[in-house]
């Protein structure tokens, strides 16, 4: 009897991921190639673009401002491929790939995965920067606000149809995810905004004790005695900083999963970076290098496409021919259509990387809230439109068929068919 349960229980699979939860990560890039977040990913970025577009045509933008790109993570897909000039249709390595080791250090490097972060991270540099004037201050307020609202809306609907996915195995369209973050618009855009205010209340009091150095004579040894307290002052505003930027993305997951308000998305990170730090440092590396070997595949995949497009089209039409359709020197309607189709490409690699690190985000989440409080991880909620429109009308009974009966209320109408009732009934 004994040996029948052991073999038994040798004959069971080994549930790896309950004793590792982690390795639900690598769940990350089935999610990510959904082309439905992958096209929520381009719409933001068109709308980042657009609005950076406008923004320079403000009287507070700078006078040199940075270079627009619509698709502003990493140009790497080229097109037409780089070919030996020698071998006009042979397949050299570096045509193959289009990636060369500077390339290819780039894609399995961090940055590429932490570069939608840069829409968040950039403008909050600038609004830190000693000295800054007042419209390079402006600008980059402006800066931060239209990307917190684009992200909110295209970055809410991305996690909330992550969200689905990864806990109940299901799907939404866009609609239906754009619909869900829209309605909660408030509480996404205000959940990474909250932390500003509270990081204003200590940056005013440090400089109240800067004031103290315009007193004529004195204000130099008060400001000196006082620069303890300027210490902790920026300690806390320190710790507000780095939470806020690092938990930016699950602050919208949380309210994507959860369907709360922007202080219970800022209060649940806030609580699950200070308590569960080292874990969320370990699920952070994981997922870069796992995210860096799916984004050079996929780099790998779209630049093997564009080589063996430009290829083939170059043996019916000539490799001269094909060639000139790509003078950026005398540029032309076909040199504009064919480098627009290179465009693309980059646009599809970006587009991933948005919904790569958005899907990564969705599932760190359940992860880290699995640590904390024990919550399953196929819990999310589920907005039942129908079930809600039903349950405002009472049932009055069921029907032979099996289906509920929804009465409608008394009113009017109904009073004076049932005194026509009654009076029949007694004549």
């Amino acid at each position: 009897m004994k040996m029948n349960q052991k073999t038994s229980l040798l004959s069971e699979p080994i549930p790896y991921k309950i004793l590792f939860p982690w390795l639900h990560l690598f769940r990350v890039f089935r999610l990510a190639i959904d082309f439905q977040k992958i096209l929520l990913a381009i719409a933001g970025l068109l709308m980042l673009s657009l609005g950076n577009y406008l923004f320079n045509k403000l009287p507070f933008a700078p006078e040199a401002p940075p270079t627009t790109r619509i698709a502003s993570i990493q140009h790497t897909i080229q097109f037409p491929p780089p070919s030996s000039s020698s071998v006009p249709h042979s397949l050299s390595v570096e045509g193959l790939t289009g990636l060369s080791a500077s390339h290819s250090g780039e894609l399995l490097s961090p940055a590429t995965l932490l570069e939608p972060m840069s829409f968040f991270t950039r403008p909050v540099q600038t609004l830190f920067e000693t000295g800054a004037s007042w419209s390079a201050l402006a600008y980059a307020t402006t800066q931060l606000l239209w990307a917190v609202i684009i992200w909110a809306i295209f970055g809410g609907a991305i996690t909330r149809i992550a969200a689905i996915q990864f806990a109940q195995d299901d799907h939404i369209g866009c609609r239906a995810a754009l619909g869900f973050s829209l309605k909660r618009i408030l509480s996404l855009v205000s959940a990474p905004l909250l932390p500003f205010a509270g990081m204003g209340f200590f940056w005013v009091l440090c400089l109240l004790i800067g004031l103290f150095g315009n007193i004529p004579g004195a204000g130099g040894v008060i400001v000196s005695l006082l620069w303890g307290l300027a210490f902790l002052f920026a300690f806390v505003m320190t710790l507000i900083l780095l939470v806020t930027l690092a938990g930016w993305p699950l602050m919208m997951t949380t309210i994507s999963v959860e369907d709360s308000d922007g202080f219970d998305g800022l209060s649940r990170i806030f609580s699950y970076l200070f308590g569960r730090i080292w874990y969320f440092l370990w699920l952070a590396v994981v997922t870069l290098c796992y995210g860096a070997l799916c984004l050079f595949f996929a780099a790998v995949l779209l630049q093997l496409m564009s080589y063996l497009a430009y290829w083939g089209v170059s043996w019916g039409m000539g490799s001269a021919q094909a060639q000139n359709l790509f003078q950026q020197d005398q540029p032309t309607l076909a040199t504009t259509i064919s480098l627009g189709w290179g465009s693309i490409l980059n646009l599809l690699f970006s587009g991933f990387v948005i919904s790569f690190f958005w899907s990564a985000s969705t599932v760190i989440y359940f992860l880290l809230r699995k640590c904390d409080d024990g919550t399953p991880l196929d819990h999310v909620y589920v907005a039942d439109e129908e079930q809600e429109e039903a349950n405002e009308l009472p049932l009055a009974g069921v029907a032979k068929s099996g289906e509920p009966i929804i009465e409608r209320p008394v009113g009017a109408d109904d009073a004076s068919t049932d005194e026509e009732t009654q009076t029949e009934e007694n004549s």
